[in-house]
């Protein structure tokens, strides 16, 4: 997530935006970057793909819930769907598998150009950047960056705004460079495009959609209504320790046995 200081920033600014950089390496590694932009999908699998707080972890949950029957025995929603970019680090050196769950489903952050190909469905979804920046600014605000060392301005100026293609594998696109890698393929037979608000809107509608794109329980009205259920806020937030997640676990096994909910934000805000 690099950014582009200039001689109007003042020394406070810089400083905080240094310090988000550095934080930000340590998050990733180019060896598990480079594992997950290789990773060799097959026709079954799915792949969630999204912009940063545009309801990813919303639609792995209702992808789970279709694929599982409403299974809610996993510890956290990373564990059974391994966000590409990070699994490696995390100590998940095989994303291959997933605990026997069928299909496998996967989900990243990476722009086409980055994104594995070759599976056999990808649910792109995207949200208003109006409330997608404030709320990654909130999602990251206490965890990357100290309370108070960044405006919400400088934050979306300096890694929202001014942010575009990535230089390499080690860096996100913006969120209108990712929307507008995906956008030309939105009509391809493999590719469903999603939007956050819809899914708020009228979820029910939404779990169907998704059931017969990806021909899980596409005529299973109780399975769809399940899905529906435990796809829900009010649900969800019920399971603190699986629907409250962060990224910032140095390996799978502390996300598995110490999740930490005072280091969590919603993963719908």
């Amino acid at each position: 997530m690099p950014a582009d200081l200039s001689a109007a920033d003042t020394e406070e600014v810089v400083a905080a935006v240094r310090a988000m950089e550095a934080a930000n390496r340590n998050l990733e590694t180019a060896e598990g970057r480079q594992a997950g932009a290789s990773l060799q999908c097959g026709p079954e699998d799915i792949m969630v793909v999204s912009p940063p707080k545009c309801g990813t972890t919303w639609l792995c949950q209702i992808v789970h819930m279709l694929r599982s029957g409403g299974d809610m025995s996993f510890e956290e929603i990373n564990l059974v769907i391994p966000c590409i970019e990070m699994a490696y680090d995390y100590g998940m050196r095989d994303m291959t598998v997933q605990d026997g769950w069928r299909p496998r489903v996967y989900k990243t952050h990476f722009w086409h150009p980055h994104c594995p190909k070759g599976a056999g469905r990808y649910l792109f979804i995207t949200r208003d950047p109006l409330d997608a920046g404030p709320s990654f600014y909130h999602f990251l605000q206490g965890w990357i960056f100290d309370e108070g060392a960044l405006s919400m301005q400088d934050f979306l100026t300096h890694f929202w705004l001014r942010r575009g293609e990535p230089a390499s594998l080690l860096d996100n696109a913006s969120h209108w460079h990712t929307m507008a890698s995906w956008y030309p393929r939105r009509n391809e037979p493999n590719v469903l495009w999603l939007h956050y608000e819809d899914l708020h809107q009228d979820l029910p509608a939404a779990v169907k959609l998704i059931a017969e794109f990806l021909g899980l329980g596409a005529d299973n009205p109780e399975l769809q209504a399940l899905t529906v259920e435990r796809s829900s806020i009010g649900y969800m937030k019920q399971f603190p320790e699986n629907v409250y997640l962060h990224a910032g676990y140095k390996t799978y096994d502390e996300m598995r046995h110490g999740i930490n909910s005072e280091l969590g934000r919603p993963w719908l805000s």
